[in-house]
């Protein structure tokens, strides 16, 4: 039996929504009780996040997606309250 090397498996659908709830979570606690309207980084800190995340392990290229979080990363990286799910960003 041949494996293929290029199959993207992601975290289960539950999971991915339990990641989404806690960003979600997050994003309303900076904006309402630290009252910082400031959600997006620079365009230089999210293609540097996109960097780093193309050269991982866990990157998918096909769907550019984290198979550890399960995120669109051109949407993830963009986020002040988003974090890599294994500390590299």
């Amino acid at each position: 039996m041949t494996q293929d090397n290029n199959k993207e498996e992601f975290p289960s659908l539950n999971q991915q929504l339990d990641n989404l709830s806690k960003f979600v979570f997050e994003m309303v606690t900076d904006v309402a009780v630290k009252q910082d309207l400031n959600v997006f980084v620079s365009d230089d800190i999210k293609e540097e996040r996109l960097k780093i995340c193309m050269k991982c392990d866990y990157y998918a290229p096909k769907q550019k997606r984290c198979k550890q979080c399960g995120c669109w990363l051109e949407h993830k990286a963009k986020f002040v309250a988003s974090t890599c799910p294994i500390d590299k960003w």
